[in-house]
């Protein structure tokens, strides 16, 4: 028989906040819906203090805010890791003297001596491309430049 009451005045109570809820102004609606939340807390806080589950709560509520705090060190740290994990070819500046090389600058890339002959240049040439082609990590920049330069040396 209790449960039978207890279900009709659940009933009651759920019409009757419809038609509450319907006719109330909205701004009403809220400032009513803000101050059940304050104190529905502040009785659900009095009763975990009584029960004595407020200490689990406030441990959680501390792991929270301490968890929070290194969130915002982590997100500080996301553009530095952006550009740590950018590919390297995006890094570099393209050639600054659009393809032209000297004599001098095209041996200083290839490494070699004034007086090398066209084996020794084609030696070093196989040596860096083997080591810097963009297949084995280098970079087309850094390809285009030993290329232009063996070019140049050799006139092929």
């Amino acid at each position: 028989m209790m449960r039978l009451i207890l279900f009709i005045g659940l009933i009651a109570a759920a019409l009757w906040s419809r038609h509450w809820w319907r006719t109330t102004p909205p701004a009403q609606v809220r400032s009513v819906l803000s101050a059940i939340l304050l104190w529905g807390g502040i009785g659900l806080l009095g009763l975990a203090l009584i029960s004595g589950h407020l200490n689990p709560l406030l441990a959680a509520i501390a792991t929270l805010g301490l968890a929070l705090a290194r969130l915002e060190r982590v997100l500080e740290l996301i553009p530095k890791l952006r550009q740590l994990f950018q590919p390297a070819n995006q890094q570099q500046s393209p050639p600054s003297n659009n393809g032209h090389l000297s004599d001098a600058e095209a041996r200083a890339i290839l490494g070699v001596a004034a007086n090398a002959d066209a084996e020794t240049i084609r030696a070093a040439h196989r040596r860096l491309m083997q080591r810097l082609h963009p297949d084995r990590g280098g970079s087309d920049h850094l390809a285009a430049q030993i290329n232009a330069a063996k070019k140049r040396l050799l006139g092929d």
